[in-house]
């Protein structure tokens, strides 16, 4: 037969301190550090969103944020401006151009023909007609691009593989942010129809 509880000798017997809950003073302290850590959380992500505006432009902050004065922006159809070193490293670097009234373009200033080629540099180019700036790529010798890469204002691809890598960019107040951290991913040029679709073939 099974042995029972009340068979056992006493010395075997839990102590009644073992059917005791856990002091309530502890418990209130687990809440209160828990607590304090989440107003710590909060005001820590509360500064770094309000950040952009505590600083004078031009400036970084934490989260791959660059601030900029909207005032110093070049206007329509202007010549876009360069941001590298010393406010940012070579790999992000940027040109800013405003194509259209309102619309900050931030494109990068590195581009590769493709995901395993080297980087080549993107320089602006002044317009042929119109009163709108482009980009082209000066590419080292050992990568291999068909002709000479021409982008348009935006970043697209006019006479190149893919298009140019983009930044975010947003306006607030006076001031232009423009997220590093996260770039718009490069697309490839649109083929073209050879015949018209409305076209009898």
């Amino acid at each position: 037969m099974g042995t029972h509880y009340h068979d056992q000798p006493p010395e075997h017997w839990a102590g009644p301190e073992s059917l005791d809950p856990t002091p309530v003073w502890k418990q209130y302290l687990v809440v209160a550090g828990l607590l304090v850590l989440a107003l710590v959380l909060i005001a820590a992500l509360a500064v770094t969103a309000l950040m952009p505006q505590w600083v004078t432009p031009p400036a970084v902050v934490p989260g791959g944020r660059v601030v900029l004065a909207l005032d110093e922006m070049p206007g329509v159809g202007a010549a876009p401006l360069l941001f590298a070193a010393p406010l940012v490293d070579e790999a992000h670097a940027f040109w800013v151009s405003q194509p259209l009234q309102g619309e900050l373009v931030a494109v990068r200033a590195r581009w590769s023909p493709s995901e395993d080629a080297g980087a080549c540099e993107v320089v602006a180019l002044p317009p042929f007609t119109a009163p709108i700036w482009g980009y082209s790529a000066v590419c080292p010798a050992g990568v291999e691009v068909p002709g000479s890469p021409i982008f348009g204002p935006r970043g697209e691809p006019i006479a190149a593989p893919r298009s140019l890598g983009r930044y975010l960019v947003s306006v607030d107040g006076k001031r232009v942010i423009v997220n590093i951290a996260r770039e718009i991913r490069e697309y490839g040029s649109t083929p073209q129809p050879r015949v018209s679709p409305l076209g009898t073939p």
